[in-house]
């Protein structure tokens, strides 16, 4: 089972190279899997906060843990690496949360680049230094955090080909990165 884990890992860095795809595979795991460094942050940051879902995710990044919640009426899914350091918090939010300058820079991207486009979700991405973060949960003291947002949409393509993206912005709306998410409806869970 080991080595098969090993050579999984393997061959997904080595695919990272040629692929501009976005491919995860996750897996619900029970919270006596995940490191403790992360069940602790966890628990500092959202104090009250209800059932927590832990899943275990490989992509082309590697190996990561990710807590998936609702916490003040919002759907959250913090990130962690297979260490249990905190890589980034995402929650999901509505297209009218992004400020008008934001959105207007993004949708101007989507319409150059595409024909017709469809947003499915949106997600405000918040990372940075654990001791910011935590204390942005607790306080909302923003300091010094990269703040950035991850869509993902449907777009028709030059050739008519309908594809799935996901898209990564910064604070202003300007395209950072964005890569084709292939759809493994099997492999990969949705939240």
């Amino acid at each position: 089972m080991r080595l098969t884990f090993i050579f999984l890992i393997i061959i997904l860095f080595s695919g990272k190279a040629f692929s501009q795809k976005k491919v995860e595979q996750e897996k619900r795991i029970k919270k006596q899997d995940v490191p403790e460094i992360a069940l602790d942050w966890l628990q500092d940051s959202f104090e009250g906060r209800k059932k927590v879902r832990w899943y275990q995710e490989i992509s082309d990044q590697g190996l990561s843990f990710e807590a998936k919640f609702l916490w003040s009426g919002k759907f959250h899914s913090v990130e962690f690496d297979s260490l249990g350091k905190i890589e980034d918090v995402e929650i999901e939010i509505q297209q009218k949360e992004i400020g008008s300058e934001t959105e207007s820079n993004i949708l101007s991207f989507l319409s150059t680049e595409y024909s017709e486009f469809r947003i499915e979700r949106i997600q405000k991405q918040y990372s940075g230094d654990e001791d910011d973060l935590e204390e942005f949960f607790e306080e909302g003291e923003i300091n010094s955090l990269t703040v950035r947002y991850e869509i993902e949409y449907i777009a028709k393509t030059a050739s008519g080909n309908q594809t799935f993206w996901e898209g990564l912005f910064d604070q202003k709306g300007k395209i950072i990165s964005k890569r084709e998410i292939e759809i493994r409806i099997m492999d990969n869970l949705i939240f």
